[in-house]
C-alpha cells in the first residue's frame, strides 16, 4: 500500500545533489547519482549534510565539485573518475579508489549502457574509468593516422576498451598536449599494464602502441621489451592465424578489421625497430602468418566491410592483366617485408652480387606495379589531405634503398683529402666496380625522402618511425656535400637546402619525440663540418651553437673546415651506428 500524503509530508526531505539545486529542479537525492543527473549522463555529487553536526566540525565530500570533462558514454561518478596528472603516489591513490568504490552501491540503473554479460574484473574497470576527452582526440588526430589499429574515433566511445588500453591512448594522446606532461603519465599508465588482463587482443594493441611511443621517446631498452612482449602474447593467442580475426570479434566487422590490423601493426614495428637497431631479422618476418590483409581506410568503420584480401591475392596481382588496387595499408605491409629482405643481406659476409640485385629488383619493381593512385605524386589529393599509410610506404621503400646501396658505394665518408674525419678510412669501402651506380640509386633515394618531407603538413601528424629515414637521407646528403664540396656553388646550395628541411622536420618532431632531439644534435654536427665556413680560421663553440639554433648557413664561399674543434670530437662512425649503417659487411663483388 503506497504511504500516505501526511506520512510522506512528515518524512524530512533528501538532500539535494549540486546540479539539481543549481538548475532549481527536484532531486530525488539517489547515490551515488540521483535520476536525473544519471539519465543525463551529467557527474552527480553532494554537500554534506549539516544535519546532526556540531559548527566547525564539518566534514569534506571527496570530490564534491563535478569537473566539465565529458565523460565517456556510461557514466561514473567523479568521485571514481581515474586523473594520474594529479596522482603523486599511483598505487596508493588507486588503492584508495578501490576502497571508496565498495562502500558505493552497485546501481545498474545509473549506467546509461547495460553490462550484462561483463566480466566482474571488465566491468569493474569500466565502473572506474572517465575518459579525458581531450587527450583522446589528440590521439586520433595525430596519432591514429600513422598507426590505425584501434576502432575509428566515431566508434571509440561506444567500444569499451578495457581500463589499461584507455590509459594507453591517452598517455600517447598527452605527447601532443600542451598543458598536461606525458612524464606525469608514464608511471601509472605501466601499472595499468601490470593491473590489466594480459591475455587479450587489447593487450597486444596496448604494447603495440607502447612500444612506438616509448621508441619515439628515446627508451630504447624498454620500447624493445614491449615489442617483445607483445609478439610474445600475440603468437601465444595465434593472432597471426586467419581465423583469429573472425572467432574473436563477436560477428563485428569492424571488429575483425581491428584485429587483422593489430598483427600487421606489430608486424610493421618489428620490422622498423630492427632497421633502426641494425638487426639483419625480425622475429614476426620468419612467423608463417596468413592473416588477410587491412580494407582501404576510407571503409573502415562501416558495419558491412568489404571482403579482405590475402597476401597469395596481393603477390599474384603483379601478373594479373588490368591494374588491381589494394589497400594502402596493403603496400605499408609489403615495403616492410623487401626491408625484411634487405636487412638479411645488409651485415651478413659473403653476399652474391645476384642476391643484392635481386632484392634492387624488388624494390624497384614495387614502385613500377603501383596503380597510378598509389604513386608518389598522388599521395596528397586535391583538398591537401595525406594518404598517410601510402606515404608511409613510400618512406620505407626509399629507406630500404639507402641501407641497401649507401655502404656499398663510395660516398660512405666525405674525400679524406679534402678533410680529417675521426674514424674514415678507405678500408670501410667496397672494393667493387659498381661503388659509383650504388652512390646514385642512395643519392636518389635521400632526394625523394626529402621531397616526401616537404610536404606542407603538420609533422606531428607522422608517425616517429619517419625519424630515422629522414636522418638517413641527411647522412647520404652531407656525404655527396663533402664530396661535392669543390663543385658549383649551386650543387652546394641544394644539398644544404635538402639538409636544412631535413633538420627543420626533425626538430618539429623533437617538440613531442624526444628521439628526434638527439638525431637532431648529431646530424647539426656533421652538418657544421661540412657546410660551415671557418671565421677567422677557428669558429668558438657558442658561434656554432648559435649558428645550429638559427639552421645551417651555407655561405657564398661554403666549404669543408677541417680546423673545426668540432671535428676533433665528432665521429662519423657515432653516427654510422645510430642509423644503422655496418661499413664492415658487404659484398666484395655487388
Amino acid at each position: 500500500m503506497p504511504p500516505s500524503r501526511a506520512a510522506t509530508l512528515g518524512r524530512p526531505t533528501s538532500l539535494a545533489c549540486l546540479g539539481c539545486r543549481e538548475s532549481h529542479l527536484k532531486c530525488d537525492g539517489g547515490r551515488p547519482a540521483c535520476a536525473r543527473c544519471a539519465s543525463r549522463g551529467a557527474p552527480c555529487a553532494y554537500t554534506p549534510s549539516r544535519r546532526g553536526r556540531r559548527p566547525g566540525c564539518e566534514k569534506p565530500l571527496l570530490n564534491a565539485e563535478p569537473t566539465n570533462t565529458r565523460t565517456s558514454p556510461y557514466y561514473v561518478p567523479d568521485l571514481s573518475r581515474w586523473t594520474p596528472t594529479s596522482i603523486s603516489s599511483p598505487g596508493e591513490s588507486l588503492e584508495a579508489v578501490h576502497a571508496l568504490h565498495e562502500q558505493i552501491p552497485d546501481t545498474q540503473t545509473t549506467l546509461p549502457v547495460s553490462l550484462d554479460g561483463v566480466l566482474p574484473q571488465e566491468r569493474e574497470q569500466l565502473l572506474q574509468w572517465s575518459d579525458n576527452e581531450h587527450l583522446v582526440n589528440l590521439y586520433y588526430l595525430n596519432f591514429h593516422a600513422g598507426h590505425p589499429l584501434l576502432v575509428p574515433k566515431n566508434l571509440y566511445w561506444n567500444r569499451g576498451y578495457p581500463r589499461f588500453l584507455k590509459a594507453m591512448v591517452e598517455f600517447v594522446g598527452s605527447h601532443f598536449s600542451s598543458v598536461i606532461e606525458s612524464d606525469t603519465l608514464r608511471e601509472a599508465v605501466a601499472s595499468e599494464l601490470e593491473r590489466g588482463d594480459q591475455s587479450t587482443p587489447e593487450m597486444v594493441q596496448a604494447l603495440v602502441l607502447y612500444t612506438i611511443t616509448l621508441l619515439g621517446r628515446n627508451e630504447i631498452d624498454e620500447g624493445q621489451k614491449m615489442l617483445e612482449l607483445a609478439i610474445t602474447k600475440a603468437v601465444e593467442m595465434g593472432m597471426h592465424r586467419r581465423e583469429y580475426a573472425g572467432l574473436h570479434a563477436d560477428n563485428n566487422q569492424v571488429e575483425e578489421e581491428s584485429l587483422r590490423r593489430t598483427w600487421y601493426e606489430l608486424y610493421i614495428s618489428d620490422g622498423c625497430n630492427a632497421a633502426f637497431q641494425r638487426k639483419s631479422s625480425f622475429k614476426t618476418h620468419t612467423i608463417n602468418a596468413d592473416v588477410l590483409l587491412p580494407c582501404e581506410e576510407a571503409v573502415y568503420g562501416n558495419e558491412v566491410q568489404p571482403i579482405p584480401a590475402s597476401k597469395r591475392d596481393f603477390q599474384a596481382s603483379v601478373f594479373a592483366d588490368g591494374e588491381v588496387t589494394f589497400s594502402s595499408f596493403s603496400y605499408r605491409i609489403e615495403a616492410v617485408r623487401l626491408l625484411g629482405r634487405v636487412l638479411t643481406i645488409t651485415r651478413a659476409h659473403g653476399v652474391q652480387r645476384d642476391q643484392v640485385q635481386a632484392v634492387d629488383n624488388a624494390l624497384a619493381a614495387f614502385l613500377l606495379h603501383l596503380p597510378f593512385s598509389k604513386s608518389e605524386p598522388e599521395i596528397v589529393d586535391t583538398y591537401g589531405e595525406l594518404d598517410e599509410l601510402m606515404f608511409q610506404a613510400h618512406v620505407v621503400i626509399q629507406y630500404a634503398t639507402i641501407i641497401l646501396h649507401f655502404p656499398r658505394g663510395d660516398l660512405a665518408f666525405p674525400d679524406t683529402s679534402t678533410t680529417t674525419i675521426p674514424g674514415a678510412s678507405s678500408a670501410f669501402l667496397c672494393s667493387c666496380t659498381r661503388q659509383h651506380v650504388h652512390s646514385i640509386k642512395a643519392v636518389d633515394a635521400s632526394k625523394i625522402l626529402s621531397m616526401l618531407a616537404a610536404f606542407r603538413l603538420p609533422v606531428q601528424r607522422h608517425s616517429p618511425f619517419l625519424i630515422y629515414p629522414l636522418a638517413l637521407a641527411a647522412i647520404v646528403q652531407l656525404s655527396i656535400s663533402a664530396a661535392h664540396v669543390r663543385s658549383s656553388r649551386q650543387c652546394i646550395e641544394q644539398h644544404s637546402d635538402r639538409v636544412k628541411l631535413i633538420l627543420g622536420v626533425l626538430r618539429s618532431f623533437s617538440r613531442h619525440w624526444p628521439i628526434a632531439g638527439v638525431v637532431l644534435r648529431a646530424l647539426n654536427k656533421m652538418a657544421l663540418v661540412v657546410f660551415q665556413p671557418p671565421r677567422n680560421g677557428r669558429s668558438s663553440p657558442t658561434e656554432l651553437d648559435t649558428l645550429i639554433g638559427n639552421g645551417i648557413d651555407s655561405g657564398q664561399n661554403a666549404t669543408v673546415a677541417p680546423g673545426s674543434p668540432w671535428m676533433e670530437s665528432f665521429d662519423v662512425q657515432d653516427l654510422q651506428e645510430l642509423f644503422g649503417l655496418d661499413f664492415g659487411n658487404f659484398c666484395l663483388e655487388c
